[in-house]
């Protein structure tokens, strides 16, 4: 097994056991395991692995492949500031980065009178089927994130 690959599984398992508040904690952990890295390789490890940083610090993407609501409801309650709407669009806001997780999770358990979904790095757009639609939606995904 070659270095990189090394380091990042050491890095996946880290985060897999929690989060890891810096990437500077993240090199003195590497360290315990006799490897060294710079800040550079250490953040491109980490977008390799599809890592982000959330509130408590850098974790794994919240992975559902079953795509029940469960996945949608962390993802929401981590990484949702807001959600609004605009007619028949549903507008979320997440923070830097975390567009793409919440996204992930809506397409994998689309909310009823969902058509589809676009993720920016911290703004996602939903189209809905009907201004109702929207506006269930909005109820639905302020609920599941504690943002109502």
């Amino acid at each position: 097994m070659d270095e990189q690959h090394r380091r990042r599984e050491i890095i996946h398992d880290m985060l897999g056991r929690g989060p890891i508040e810096s990437q500077e904690k993240l090199a003195e952990l590497l360290g315990r395991h006799g490897i060294k890295a710079t800040q550079a390789t250490i953040s491109r490890d980490l977008r390799e692995i599809g890592a982000v940083k959330g509130p408590d610090g850098y974790v794994l993407p919240v992975l559902n492949p079953t795509g029940n609501e469960l996945g949608l409801e962390r993802a929401l309650r981590g990484f949702v500031k807001n959600v609004d709407r605009g007619a028949t669009m549903v507008v979320i806001k997440t923070g830097p980065g975390h567009a793409n997780v919440v996204a992930l999770e809506l397409d994998r358990s689309p909310p009823q009178g969902v058509i589809g979904t676009i993720a920016g790095d911290d703004t996602i757009f939903i189209a809905t089927r009907s201004e109702r639609a929207a506006v269930q939606l909005v109820h639905r995904l302020r609920s599941l994130g504690g943002l109502a």
